[in-house]
């Protein structure tokens, strides 16, 4: 039997409203950039022309996975008291109860939504997308924004292997996480064009190549957002270690760094596919947005009401769902099947997204994912 769950498992309602407010802002830039696509776009360029020059999607993203920084490694250390086997298997539990039932239930979502509305995807797309790693198979995702799961998956096994070797709790080995990211984002492209320019031609070359890079430094953001966490415990007598001064001077320049790798992109990639250099210049604004705004509502301005945290509980389920409802919406006004919503303005469809998601979400909240949730904390403990 478990003991009690140490401080580090405890909840923080202002890194809820971070969760709620990344929701928001991902379904702002997907749902705009969904609904200019009508036959007759909706009045309002200025919503869309926003949320795409700041690229609120990726920001969204950005603070999700340093969220997940901040939470995931101190969920293993909390069950710490165990053996290491213990520990682990009751983290693999609670991971696939918390992330898998409300995914498989958006996939089958998604299935309905393409059989009756859009495009049907195959049987054998479907249930591979039931695996979470389906691109590994060569499929497509039938949700695009699937990848980062994936790349939670990633940073799973990451802090289970460092667990397993005793060094998740030190920050030094965080600091080696988080220098792996940009030291694939800044030499990997360069090797592989030495190696062969042809692999960097995204029209030729496999995903995996193209996006390894901007994965690489997805990671380090989450290794970053672990640091931040030993930061913040940093005064607990509950065995938290010390930083160390090189250990600061990582932490506290890593954003700065983030910052830029534009500038170093632009001085040393310049010659490389246009594809690909455009994409690493664009990437990274967003990326430094993101960061800035986890580090401000984690610190100076901290969020923390009934509703913020009510949104930060459901936000995993409005991150799934909400491509769901919007393009419910969208095909509807498409096929002219909501004439009184016809050439209203985009605010008007991107309120009732950001509105229908949050329904849907709290039904699949409170009928799926507690559920799922209390039976993964009850398997666990024994």
């Amino acid at each position: 039997m478990l003991k009690q769950a140490s401080p580090l498992a405890q909840r923080f309602g202002y890194i809820d409203a971070q969760r709620g407010l990344a929701a928001i802002l991902v379904i702002w830039l997907h749902a705009t950039d969904a609904f200019k696509q009508l036959p007759i776009p909706p009045v309002g360029d200025l919503l869309y022309a926003f949320s795409a020059a700041i690229d609120t999607g990726r920001v969204g993203v950005i603070l999700f996975f340093a969220i997940s920084g901040f939470v995931i490694p101190s969920s293993l250390r909390a069950v710490g008291n165990q053996t290491k086997p213990d520990a682990l298997r009751v983290f693999l539990i609670r991971r696939v109860f918390r992330l898998y039932p409300a995914y498989w239930v958006s996939v089958v979502g998604a299935a309905l939504l393409g059989l009756f509305l859009m495009t049907p995807f195959s049987a054998q797309t479907v249930l591979l997308n039931l695996t979470m790693i389906q691109s590994v198979f060569g499929a497509q995702d039938v949700i695009g924004l699937y990848w980062t799961l994936r790349l939670e998956l990633i940073f799973y096994i990451a802090c289970a292997l460092l667990f397993s070797l005793g060094v998740l709790q030190q920050p030094r080995w965080l600091v080696v996480g988080i220098f792996g990211g940009p030291i694939v984002f800044a030499v990997l492209p360069r090797c592989v064009h030495l190696l062969n320019p042809h692999w960097l031609n995204p029209a030729s070359s496999g995903p995996l190549l193209n996006y390894l890079t901007e994965y690489a430094l997805f990671i380090s953001i989450m290794f970053w957002g672990a640091l931040f966490r030993c930061w913040h415990d940093r005064d607990r007598a509950d065995g938290t270690p010390p930083f160390s001064r090189a250990v600061l001077v990582v932490f506290m320049l890593f954003p700065l760094g983030v910052c830029a790798l534009p500038v170093l992109n632009w001085i040393f990639y310049a010659d490389l596919p246009s594809a690909l250099a455009s994409k690493l210049s664009v990437f990274m604004p967003p990326v430094s947005v993101g960061l800035g705004l986890f580090i401000l509502l984690s610190t100076k301005l901290q969020i923390n009401s009934r509703l913020t945290t009510w949104l930060g509980e459901i936000s995993y389920s409005m991150y799934l769902f909400h491509p769901i409802v919007f393009y419910t919406l969208f095909v509807m006004l498409r096929d002219n099947r909501l004439p009184w919503l016809a050439n209203a303005h985009l605010g008007v469809y991107l309120l009732l997204s950001v509105l229908g998601s949050i329904v849907l979400s709290a039904i699949i909240y409170y009928a799926v994912e507690k559920p799922m949730i209390k039976l993964g904390r009850k398997l666990s403990t024994h």
